[in-house]
Formats: C-alpha cells, structure tokens, sequence
C-alpha cells in the first residue's frame, strides 16, 4: 500500500499574516510547508539566527499558548532547487507582489494554484497584463481577504490578539468571469489548495469562508472605501484615529463619492448584480446597493475607523512613520488608475489623484526631515 503524497504548499510572505497562516495549516492538515525568502540575507536570518522556526502566541486562547515550527525547507531565489510548484500561499504587500513572484515564473504553469491574501486592489490587474500574459499559462488564483489582529513579538514570532475571519474565492482573469455560479464555487473545492483551505478544522479555526468572486468582491469593495478614507487621511495629518472623529466628515463624502463613481464603471457587472440576477437560484444573493450606500458607508467608515478603533493607527500612517513605502498606488492611486484606464477624464479621479500626491508628499517629507532634519526645530 502506497502512503498518501504529503501536498507541498510554498509560501512568500513570511510576516505577521503569512505566519498566522502557516502555523494553523500546519497544526490543522498534513502539507508540507516551504518558505520562499526575498533574499539571502533574509534566507540565513531565517534558518541561523531563528533556528528555521517560527511560531505564534494565541493571545485570545486561555493560557496564551505558543505554537512552533521548525521547517525543513526553506529557500530564496539564489538557492531554489527548481521543480514545479504547486500550490502557493502569496502574503507580501500589494506592492511586492510582482517582484516577489518573478524568481519563480519558470515553476509556475496552468495547474499551479495561487491565492493572493492582500486587501489592496490593483494586483490582479498586475498579474493579468505584466506577468502572465499568455491567458494559455494562467495559473488558478484566487483571493483571500482576511481581517485578524496580528503584531510582531520576536524574529519569526507574531502574537494573534483575534480573528473575525478570511474569505477566500477565485479571482476572475477577465471580466466575463466575474459573476460565478453557486455550482462553480462547489466545483473549486475540489482543487486541492482551496481543498486544504476549506478542510473543517482549519476553516473553523482559522474562520475561513469560501464564497464567489462576487460575494467576495462587495466585501473587499466595502472594506477598500474604509481603507481608502482612514488610511491616507491619517498619513496625511499624522494622526491616531480618533483625533479626526470631528473633523473628517467632509474629506471622507468626497472620497466615497468619486471612489464609487469610478467602480460602478470598473466593476459594472457587480454594481448591476441584483437587477440582473434576481431570482435566479444558481447565483447567490447581494444586497450590493444597501452595502455600498453612499451616506451609510461614511457613517460606517467613522464608527468602525474612528470610533471603534480611536487608539488605533492606521498600517499607512505607520508606513510614512517609518519611512516605509506604502500602498497608496493600490488604494486610492488603484482609482486614479481605474479612471485612466476606462477613459473618464481627469475630473473623475481628481480627488483620489490629490490625497494620492499628498501622501507621497507627506512620505517623501519625513524621509527628508529623516536625513536632513526637521526645519521646525
């Protein structure tokens, strides 16, 4: 009798999310995991100075339990042993993603398995028209969108304060797939990366919920006007927050207003699901016009941002903090592009376009103060 092949699930991305995931996937099914570093550098940090190992302390669990790893295998571009690669996990930022994959194209064909887990917009688009342009050699890919509450302890080490969940479906190469039927949300489970993912144990521990691209994508759509208005605005101002509860308003109905009007356009098989789609049982149900009300997303936008999380400060604000580079090209920079890209003329992203240069302006000033020092002192 033959033992059952181990599936080999590589990963790039080993930081707070990429992490999270991988110590569930490997409590939870029998894959065998392979971190893929950007560097050398990165690779001998890994496997000497933390020993190969990574882990995570779950805060919310009782006694705050740790759980560690140590890996096999781990590799960088330099020292990759070649062979195909079949199922890859990619948690890097937006922004990363293009570099972080190139290495490992001529590993990658039709039957390789992606899923992206960003929650930025505009990689997609990378992919289709930068990357894999031979729609013949497009690999399945999916998205996953997760909200769970990870910061760093130590090297490979993250603590997971909490989860409300991932949501994770197959990613459209072309606009004639973006509606998909209940039945082919069925038919992927059977592909075998989606197949680890949904597996009972690690979808109940994990929160994993598989769904279409549809349902996915008025979530993410949802999810990206919170990003597109709390986000830079507090890079901008350098605030935590709450500070701007009073004040933001104004700033965010202008945002919300065009960033809409440009993704009716772009996404204009969603924004006109439930006329076209009512009562038709093969497809799910979307109250895509209640979720994405204008008024109601600003009022949502400062509960949940301002309010909610008042201490907070946004993953933007701490990018320009420390002079990290953000991702403001796949936010609001991603509807500037839309808007070029569907011919609707300068004043259709104007707003967009201007907190897009502020927040470079804002990113580019404190590297300067950085190195030059600050003029106000």
């Amino acid at each position: 009798m033959t033992a059952a092949v181990r599936p080999v699930v590589h990963i790039v991305g080993l930081g707070a999310v990429g992490t999270v995931l991988a110590v569930d996937l490997l409590r939870f099914t029998n894959v065998s995991l392979v971190p893929l570093f950007r560097s050398q550098a990165k690779l001998d940090y890994f496997r000497n100075d933390c020993k190969s190992t990574f882990g995570i302390r779950k805060l919310y669990e009782e006694n705050t339990p740790v759980y560690k790893y140590k890996i096999e295998n781990s590799e960088c571009p330099t020292t990759f042993p070649g062979g195909k690669i079949s199922n890859l996990i990619v948690t890097t930022k937006t922004y990363q993603t293009k570099e972080a994959i190139s290495p490992y194209l001529p590993y990658i064909d039709s039957n390789t398995n992606i899923i992206l887990i960003q929650n930025g917009l505009g990689v997609l688009e990378v992919l289709r028209d930068d990357i894999f342009k031979n729609s013949s050699q497009r690999p399945h890919l999916f998205q996953g969108v997760i909200s769970h509450g990870i910061f760093q302890d130590e090297g490979f080490i993250y603590n997971h304060a909490g989860w409300v969940g991932m949501k994770i479906a197959r990613l459209p190469w072309t606009d004639n797939e973006m509606i998909q039927t209940s039945q082919s949300v069925q038919n992927d489970e059977q592909n075998e990366l989606i197949g680890l993912l949904t597996q009972k144990i690690l979808a109940k521990e994990f929160g994993i919920e598989h769904m279409s691209y549809q349902e996915l994508l008025l979530g993410q759509l949802h999810k990206f006007l919170v990003n597109a208005c709390m986000n830079p605005v507090t890079a901008i101002v350098d605030c935590v927050n709450g500070e701007m509860i009073d004040d933001c308003p104004p700033v965010f109905k202008s945002i919300v207003d065009e960033c809409l009007d440009v993704l009716r356009v772009a996404y204009k098989p969603l924004f006109d699901y439930e006329e076209t789609y009512k009562g038709k049982t093969e497809y799910p149900s979307l109250s895509v016009n209640d979720t994405l009300e204008p008024k109601q997303l600003v009022k949502d936008i400062i509960r949940v941002g301002c309010d909610l999380n008042a201490k907070n400060s946004t993953s933007m604000r701490q990018d320009t903090l420390y002079l990290r580079e953000t991702e403001i090209n796949y936010i609001n920079g991603y509807i500037v592009q839309l808007a070029q890209t569907h011919n609707l003329g300068p004043n259709a992203c104007k707003v967009n376009k201007t907190i897009t240069e502020l927040v470079n302006l804002r990113s580019g000033l404190n590297k300067t103060r950085a190195e030059k020092g600050d003029w106000r002192k």
